[in-house]
């Protein structure tokens, strides 16, 4: 990578995983922000909260580090471990009904623990990757939901 680097200056670095593969993509992506200066994008999928706030606060806060969680329904992953754990990025919330449309929240604002990010109320059955894909993959071209956040900044 660091030859590729060095060849390519400005190369953007993508950082993917789905579910124990993007709590690590969290770690590796802030681990290059903090030693490149090249932008760095993470898109994961089924991601767990995986730090405590203040490590929340430092990929939230990291220039060129930008976290996007996708998480499907109910995905019972996304929303443990639940005590002294935090989100980080960005969360696009999808599902493939075509009466549900796909919802982006800006550093995770508004999902209190007890409603919709609860983990008793999460569902295994939506944390297959199979399950991600056909949501991804039921809304057609467009996905406004990638550059339209609710909430606050």
């Amino acid at each position: 990578m660091e030859a590729v680097l060095k060849r390519y200056p400005e190369t953007k670095l993508y950082v993917t995983g789905h579910s124990l593969g993007a709590a690590l993509s969290v770690l590796f992506g802030i681990r290059l922000a903090l030693k490149l200066p090249n932008q760095v994008q993470v898109i994961n999928f089924g991601c767990p909260k995986v730090g405590n706030a203040a490590f929340a606060k430092l990929v939230n806060t990291k220039d060129n580090l930008c976290v996007q969680r996708v998480a499907h329904k109910r995905d019972i992953i996304t929303r443990v471990p639940n005590l002294g754990y935090n989100h980080v990025g960005h969360t696009i919330q999808i599902d493939e009904a075509s009466d549900v449309k796909p919802c982006a929240f800006k550093w995770h604002t508004s999902r209190h623990a007890m409603t919709n990010w609860n983990p008793m109320m999460g569902s295994g059955s939506d944390h297959r990757m199979a399950g991600y894909l056909k949501a991804l993959n039921s809304h057609g071209t467009k996905k406004p939901w990638v550059t339209k956040y609710n909430g606050s900044s």
